[in-house]
């Protein structure tokens, strides 16, 4: 009885039509996704957005994390570091605000500065190199000052950084001995950079042809080829109120250069002038004018005084030795005299100090050390 009645159940399955269920008709599963799956999923839908969509949806870490060098921090610049770039290539080709940004390029620079450095690059010699430098006024012992900006066109420069600041994309604060809250890294070296194409092309020539090569023509005694051949750079702004970041104590930097360019178009603010230590007592105070700049060798020891009011803006340009190290120039180094000079005979010439250094791949340059 039982074997005919499976016999009649098997003939009435074969028979009868099967059930094929749609996604609408399949029963909701009551188990959560595990995390492979849950990661995977959200992974498919940021694909789809642009990476300028993903990079402004991200949720930075917060000041007090970046203070206390948490290491959720390094987890979040590492993670998203190709993300930002893309987003800051898109960003330029993209945004309605950043196409209208003017174009960066030397004529940003101030007529006379420009035009000596020009002379030089095409005829280095000791003649033209002593118009250049009799340009510059030197405040304190061994730091120098000169207009470096047109005061006509620095406008533009303030306008890349403002329009950078309201991109939306997430940019790592300057925190040295102190963090910088209204400031941009600038060098690739530099996780959470300032990565627009056109701004690194500006940077990277600004570096090559004013920075490097008048760092060597006025310490050609603390500088030869692999004590400069590497950079780090960073905007900052102090504030003066309440809250604001005011100021920065004593210390040297860890590079062979310092180039420190004011961004104002005016001056809006009181206090905040830097103080050189020169030993002895011999303290200089030296006051800032708009869109001036001061070149010292790193490792002077200097001082922000704090801000009483308004704000002040800079960018700031470090040379550094071969492989990110912190040499100093001379002051380390095996063919130093017993000065810390290097002697005549191996200083640079001319020639050798007007030199653009070749291009190197990302991989070679980025060696990814940076002093913070």
């Amino acid at each position: 009885k039982n074997k005919l009645l499976s016999m009649q159940t098997l003939k009435l399955l074969a028979t009868k039509k099967p059930i094929i269920r749609t996604p609408t008709t399949q029963k909701t599963m009551i188990f959560p996704l595990s995390t492979t799956v849950a990661a995977t999923t959200s992974a498919a839908c940021a694909a789809s957005d642009s990476a300028l969509a993903q990079a402004r949806a991200l949720q930075m870490p917060s000041r007090e994390e970046m203070l206390r060098r948490d290491s959720k921090v390094y987890r979040f610049w590492d993670a998203n570091e190709k993300l930002l770039e893309t987003a800051w290539k898109e960003w330029q080709v993209n945004d309605k605000q950043a196409l209208a940004l003017p174009k960066l390029d030397s004529s940003l620079i101030h007529p006379e500065l420009r035009a000596a450095v020009e002379a030089v690059w095409e005829n280095p010699t000791e003649s033209n190199e002593r118009a250049l430098k009799n340009l510059w006024k030197e405040v304190s012992p061994g730091v120098y000052d000169i207009p470096f900006f047109d005061m006509d066109k620095i406008h533009i420069v303030r306008q890349w950084f403002d329009q950078a600041a309201d991109a939306g994309i997430p940019t790592r604060p300057p925190y040295g001995i102190v963090l910088n809250r209204k400031g941009f890294m600038i060098d690739p070296r530099s996780v959470g950079y300032l990565a627009a194409p056109d701004f690194q092309t500006w940077y990277r020539d600004l570096v090559d042809t004013y920075v490097r090569p008048l760092g060597r023509l006025f310490f050609p005694e603390a500088i030869l080829p692999n004590d400069d051949s590497e950079t780090f750079a960073f905007s900052i702004q102090y504030q003066g109120q309440e809250g604001g970041d005011k100021s920065i104590r004593p210390h040297s930097d860890a590079s062979t250069i310092t180039f420190n360019i004011n961004l104002d178009e005016e001056k809006t603010w009181t206090g905040s002038s830097l103080i050189f230590y020169n030993g002895g007592g011999d303290n200089r105070h030296v006051e800032w004018a708009p869109g001036h700049a001061v070149m010292h060798l790193g490792r002077k020891m200097h001082a922000a005084v704090p801000i009483e009011s308004g704000t002040r803006s800079n960018l700031v340009i470090w040379t550094m030795g071969k492989g990110g190290g912190m040499g100093y120039g001379s002051s380390n180094s095996p063919m130093a005299g017993d000065n810390g000079e290097y002697p005549e005979v191996y200083r640079l010439s001319p020639e050798q100090r007007w030199v653009k250094p070749e291009e190197q791949p990302p991989t070679q340059y980025l060696d990814r050390w940076s002093p913070f």
